[in-house]
C-alpha cells in the first residue's frame, strides 16, 4: 500500500467553465476523427476538391446529397468547431483573469497550435490531390491533438488539484516507463495510418505485428501504475480500461483485416458502408488507446512530482 501526503493546491471555482470548455473540445474533437476515419473510409477524400470551402460554398448541396459529400464536408465543420473551441480556451485561459496554472496554458498553446498545423496539413491535402505524406501527418497529429486535449481536461480538473504526491516511490519513478508506451502507440499509429493511406502491404502487417509490443509495453505501464501508485486517484480504472480497450482493439483489429478491400480507400467503398464503420470504429478505438495512455502518463507525472512543488504550492496559498 503507498502512503501518501495530500497536496495543498486550492479548489478553483473559476476552473469549471474551462473545464466544461475543454469537454466540449474532446467531443467535438472525437466526432471530428470519427468522420474523417469514415471520410477515408469510403474514399471520400476528394469529394470536394477545394479547400477551405467546399464547391465555393460553406455548405454546399453535394454535402447534404450524397454521402461522400456529408462524410467530407462534415469533417471539415467539425474540425473548424474544435478549432474555434480551442481558440477560444486558449483565450479564456491566458486572459481570463489568472484561472489558470502555468502547465495548463502550455497545454492549451500546443494543442491549439497542434489543431491548427493538423487542418492546414488536411487542407493542403486536399489541394495537393492528397499526397500520402500530408494524410499520414494529418492522421498522426488527428490523435496527439486529442491526448493533449484531454491532458488539459485533467489539468483543469479538480482530481489534479487534490491529486497527492505518492511518497513510496522515488521522485519521477515510472515516467520514462510511460512515456516509452506512448511513444510506442504513436509508432503504431503512423503504421496504421500508412497502411491507411499508401495500401502498403508491408505498411500493414508491420502495423499488425506492433500491436502485440503495444500490448506488452501498455501492460507492464499498467501493472506499474497499479502496483507502485495504484492509490493515486483514477490510476485503477485507467489501467484496467486501457488492458480491456486493447483486447477489444486487437480483436476488432483482425475483423477489419477480413473485411477491408485489398484496392485500399477507393471510392467504391462507399457501397459497403458496415465495413467502412468497422474500420473506423477500429481508427477510434486506436484513438481512444493514445488518449487513455496519454491520460495515464498525466496521472503518473502528478502523482510522482517532486515534494518542493507541493511545498512552493503551498507558500504560495498561504
Amino acid at each position: 500500500m503507498s502512503s501518501t501526503v495530500p497536496s495543498p493546491l486550492p479548489t478553483a471555482g473559476s476552473l469549471k467553465g474551462p473545464l466544461r470548455l475543454a469537454i466540449a473540445l474532446l467531443v467535438v474533437t472525437t466526432i471530428t476523427i470519427l468522420k474523417g476515419a469514415m471520410t477515408t473510409s469510403t474514399g471520400s477524400g476528394l469529394a470536394f476538391a477545394d479547400w477551405p470551402l467546399s464547391d465555393g460554398s460553406v455548405m454546399p448541396p453535394r454535402s447534404y446529397t450524397t454521402l461522400p459529400g456529408f462524410f467530407e464536408h462534415f469533417h471539415r465543420l467539425f474540425g473548424a468547431l474544435a478549432g474555434a473551441l480551442s481558440l477560444g480556451l486558449w483565450a479564456w485561459l491566458h486572459f481570463g483573469g489568472g484561472v489558470a496554472d502555468r502547465a495548463a496554458r502550455r497545454t492549451a498553446t500546443l494543442g491549439l497550435g497542434l489543431i491548427i498545423v493538423q487542418g492546414v496539413i488536411g487542407g493542403v491535402g486536399v489541394l495537393k490531390s492528397l499526397p500520402a505524406v500530408t494524410s499520414v501527418t494529418h492522421a498522426t497529429l488527428a490523435q496527439l491533438t486529442l491526448a493533449t486535449f484531454a491532458w488539459l481536461a485533467y489539468q483543469l480538473s479538480e482530481r489534479y488539484r487534490v491529486t497527492p504526491v505518492v511518497t513510496s516511490v522515488a521522485c519521477g519513478a515510472g515516467r520514462k516507463l510511460v512515456v516509452i508506451a506512448v511513444l510506442v502507440l504513436v509508432a503504431q499509429t503512423v503504421l496504421g495510418a500508412v497502411a491507411r493511406h499508401t495500401n502498403s502491404p508491408h505498411a500493414l502487417w508491420t502495423h499488425v505485428g506492433n500491436a502485440l509490443v503495444v500490448f506488452l509495453v501498455a501492460t507492464i505501464a499498467t501493472a506499474f501504475a497499479i502496483g507502485r501508485i495504484g492509490d493515486t486517484p483514477g490510476i485503477k480504472g485507467l489501467a484496467r480500461t486501457i488492458v480491456l480497450l486493447m483486447i477489444v482493439q486487437i480483436a476488432l483489429g483482425f475483423v477489419a483485416l477480413g473485411f477491408r478491400n485489398a484496392a485500399g480507400k477507393t471510392p467504391e467503398n462507399i457501397a459497403n458502408l458496415g465495413t467502412a464503420m468497422v474500420i473506423s470504429v477500429h481508427v477510434l478505438f486506436g484513438t481512444m488507446l493514445m488518449v487513455l495512455v496519454a491520460m495515464l502518463a498525466a496521472h503518473v507525472f502528478r502523482a510522482t512530482r517532486a515534494p518542493d512543488v507541493v511545498a512552493n504550492a503551498a507558500r504560495v496559498v498561504s
